[in-house]
């Protein structure tokens, strides 16, 4: 099967599929930012997460199993893969970088660093 780049920044995976950028939300508290990436089709262990020169990678691959003893005689559905990068700057801890993955979506939790967090200024009276 040949590969249709359908975008210019899209690019070929590891396993032949077309590169996606997943869609993100971003939340944030006084300790932490909250990201969300809906990745379906995606297992577990087809999902890499990467920090590297404060610049966070999520990598996901999708791949299809057509069972065994099955002989393809159709060939429609594209698989892709996902691919998208952040700039993480010095406000996050990457140390501390924890996610959950069920259903499809990609729940990252990116606490903040000590110096970044806001901070309450008592004022004195005198």
């Amino acid at each position: 099967m040949e590969i249709v780049k359908k975008d210019k920044a899209n690019i070929e995976s590891t396993k032949g599929n077309v590169y996606r950028t997943p869609e993100c939300d971003i939340y944030e508290n006084d300790n932490e930012y909250i990201m969300y990436f809906d990745i379906p089709g995606v297992e577990k262990d087809d999902i890499s997460l990467k920090v590297e020169k404060d610049v966070l990678t999520l990598t996901a691959e999708c791949t299809k199993k057509a069972g065994e003893n099955y002989t393809c005689l159709r060939d429609e559905m594209m698989y892709s893969g996902f691919r998208r990068s952040f700039d993480l700057g010095d406000s996050v801890d990457s140390d501390e970088i924890k996610a959950d993955y069920k259903n499809g979506s990609l729940k990252l939790f990116l606490p903040k660093k000590e110096k970044q967090k806001t901070k309450q200024i008592s004022i004195n009276v005198s």
